[in-house]
């Protein structure tokens, strides 16, 4: 048995070699760049060779005081691949003599240090300074090369600075502590291996600071990975919890670094950064989730995040740099680690993104993992969003803006909770035509828009509500009455986003409360196209003003990134027919056809025009029946028929008369439609009127011999914009 062992130890050594190369050769090499820019290493240098709050250094002082050479006011910059060091020098030579200083030089300038950054062997995570070289300048930027202020400057000069260091150990130790949590597969051993081989090499300066190389090695896992079956319900709420946690991290930082700041700038960026990411967040979950397609996204999102938080960090010292550089340096690592591919088994744990989180500030209350769908009142204050700073807070508000008169007696309902049957659809739709545009009005007077801008935001608004849901907040499911919602977290007449607006919005309002959903809606198309579209110049090409439209719902659709998606060739077909059908029906609205929308109700166009009244010719040389006033024919309790009148009639009235203009539209059949969902009866013209080159047709309705009278009558219209006018101006 003996003889057998020891016959068959070739192979086993053989074997073990084998099994030891293999595991080598499972193992990968990680590079990650650590980064110690420049404002962040002259922080630590002050702090280590300076005095606050003058920030100065005292390198010279005789015990008689007539000599001193004080440096102050450091600045730190890179010299062909050296640290420069500027900073201000002031010196006063002099000798005792007796009891009196005899000056022998005053200077008032600058001292230049050149050294090189290394890392000595016995202490590898701690960066020193070597000083190669020293000079003086004068005012005149002249260089001062001998003499004794030059000697005795130098020998003071250089053993400061070779005193410096900047330990990195508290950062390495942290990124020790954060990477294994994300990476659950690997066992004890491998952990352990991996931290062991953590080093620090190539230490360089370029043009932005000290940079270095932090290398580890990772085993690969060795069990072969499977096709990852459905989820079941435990494991989707587990995979959701995560999510959500990686959305609550991005947010609480983008928060505390907005905070940090009061450049409206930056927190502009920020705002936009926090946007793109929920609405990249939101492409992620309607992908495979067995492929983790969110932590591509959570990682991608920090790269975004990173630059803004080191300007910010920057200018706010308080801002603990060392942990910035430790967050960014861990999540380069896991970038690298996620671009090896599943075979390394990284994962993004909630563990592990708490640990991060706690970087930016230990002491910080709260869990900022915690996914909040209330409103936070700092973040709407910090990116100045509150889409219903004005609004009533009920729920059940009557929205009683256009007057419909219908056999159905159906005017005054309330829009919130109505889903309409087909014989309400006319009243349905003009209740929420005028809400949309009572809210475009609204909205866009916070504005410093153009006229012109306006017309077109308002156009806009319809369009969006006409594309997102048919001009519908409710549907019925299950025989239940229940807000329009998406699978992905839209809700209602203008789909907003739950999970992109979150913290911004009252969630519940947004389900039932339509003119909540319309006035949220509204405000941020009106940030969208005025940020961005307007900003960024999209009126400016091929297309003219609409374009502002095209560029808003582009944006609106597919967030901040997406403003010229709905021009440009390269998108995916499915955008492209997102931005083509949203386009065609902003044409119909331009042309005053935006009631077309019950057609995507159910209504076919043939029924809607057969359901549209026509109306009955009339002879131009038609008259008002005689021994009848002006405001008795007027008077629409009068006579139950309409008496249509044109261009003729109007120029027959006494020019001192007056009549009520109630609207001009585009075109005739938008003058149709508006005379029929106002069931006007009475005296009324359609009057053609050009301006500024365009063809308009405006209704006016009844004459008066005053303008009291004119105003008494207008009173039933409380909801339109009547303009009074007198015959002699109209014609």
């Amino acid at each position: 048995m003996a003889a057998k062992f020891i016959s068959s130890l070739p192979y086993r050594i053989a074997a073990l070699f084998l099994l030891f190369s293999t595991q080598l050769a499972q193992a990968e090499t990680v590079s990650v760049p650590l980064k110690v820019e420049f404002p962040y290493l002259q922080q630590v240098l002050i702090k280590q060779l300076y005095r606050e709050p003058l920030t100065t250094v005292e390198i010279l002082n005789d015990p008689y005081g007539c000599s001193e050479i004080i440096l102050s006011e450091p600045e730190l910059s890179e010299f062909k691949q050296q640290l420069k060091i500027n900073t201000r020098l002031k010196a006063r030579l002099a000798v005792k003599v007796l009891d009196n200083c005899i000056p022998l030089l005053n200077w008032d300038g600058y001292a230049q240090i050149l050294s090189k950054p290394l890392i000595k062997p016995d202490n590898p995570q701690v960066i020193y300074l070597q000083v190669i070289d020293s000079q003086l300048i004068n005012q005149n930027q002249e260089t001062l090369a001998t003499g004794p202020l030059w000697d005795q400057a130098r020998k003071y000069i250089h053993p400061l600075f070779d005193d410096f260091h900047m330990d990195l150990r508290p950062a390495i130790n942290n990124i020790q502590t954060i990477l294994p949590t994300f990476l659950p597969q690997h066992n004890h051993a491998q952990i352990n291996s991996l931290l062991d081989s953590i080093q620090l090499d190539g230490i360089q300066v370029n043009s932005s600071g000290i940079n270095g190389q932090l290398h580890f090695d990772i085993a690969k896992i060795t069990a072969e990975p499977k096709p990852e079956p459905a989820l079941n319900a435990q494991e989707q709420q587990l995979w959701q919890e995560k999510w959500h946690s990686m959305d609550a991290v991005l947010t609480y930082t983008i928060k505390h670094y907005a905070e940090a700041t009061e450049l409206q700038e930056l927190r502009q960026i920020l705002f936009d950064i926090l946007l793109s990411s929920r609405y990249q967040l939101q492409q992620a979950l309607q992908q495979d989730q067995a492929n983790d397609p969110v932590r591509h996204w959570f990682i991608n999102s920090w790269a975004q995040l990173l630059p803004v938080m080191q300007k910010i960090s920057t200018a706010n010292p308080e801002q603990a740099p060392l942990a910035l550089m430790t967050m960014i340096t861990a999540t380069d690592a896991l970038q690298a680690l996620d671009q090896l591919g599943p075979a390394f088994g990284l994962d993004i744990s909630i563990d592990g993104l708490r640990r991060l989180a706690r970087l930016l500030n230990k002491n910080t209350p709260g869990d900022p993992l915690k996914y909040d769908d209330t409103i936070d009142p700092e973040l709407r204050q910090l990116f100045r969003f509150d889409p219903d700073s004005d609004s009533n807070e009920s729920n059940n508000i009557l929205f009683n803006l256009w007057p419909i008169q219908t056999a159905n007696a159906v005017s005054k309902r309330t829009l919130d909770n109505w889903i309409p049957e087909t014989n309400e659809l006319d009243a349905y739709l003009s209740q929420v035509r005028a809400l949309l545009i009572t809210s475009a009005i609204k909205s866009s007077a916070k504005s410093s828009m153009t006229a012109a801008q306006r017309d077109i935001f308002q156009k806009l608004v319809l369009t969006t509500a006409w594309q997102e849901s048919c001009w519908r907040q409710y549907v019925v499911e299950n025989k239940k009455f229940v807000p329009l919602h998406s699978s992905t977290g839209d809700t209602g007449i203008m789909q907003i986003n739950e999970n992109v607006w979150r913290g911004f919005v009252n969630r519940n309002k947004l389900r039932w409360s339509i003119a909540y959903n319309v006035e949220t809606g509204s405000n941020i198309l009106l940030k969208y196209m005025t940020r961005y579209a307007i900003k960024k110049g999209e009126h400016k090409h091929s297309g003219g003003l609409d374009n502002l439209a095209r560029s808003t719902y582009s944006t609106y659709n597919g967030g901040p990134s997406q403003v010229a998606r709905y021009r440009k060739s390269n998108t995916s077909a499915w955008q492209q027919k997102v931005d083509k059908a949203f386009h065609g029906k902003y044409l119909r609205v331009k042309q005053g056809e935006e009631l077309a929308v019950a057609e995507c109700l159910g209504r076919t166009r043939a029924a809607k025009t057969s359901n549209q009244p026509q109306a009955p010719k009339v002879s131009a040389k038609s008259k008002a029946p005689k021994n009848t006033s002006p405001e008795k024919q007027a008077s629409p309790d009068s006579s139950s028929k309409k008496m249509i009148h044109d261009k003729r009639w109007v120029t027959q009235q006494a020019k001192n008369n007056f009549t009520l203009q109630l609207g001009s539209f585009s075109t005739q059949q938008a003058v149709r439609a508006f005379i029929n969902q106002q069931s006007i009866k009475g005296n009324y013209a359609i009057y053609p009127v050009r301006k500024h080159s365009k063809q308009l047709y405006s209704v006016l309705y009844g004459y008066y011999s005053t303008r009291l009278r004119a105003e008494n009558s207008s009173k039933q219209f409380k909801a339109l914009k009547v303009w009074i006018r007198s015959f002699k101006d109209i014609k």
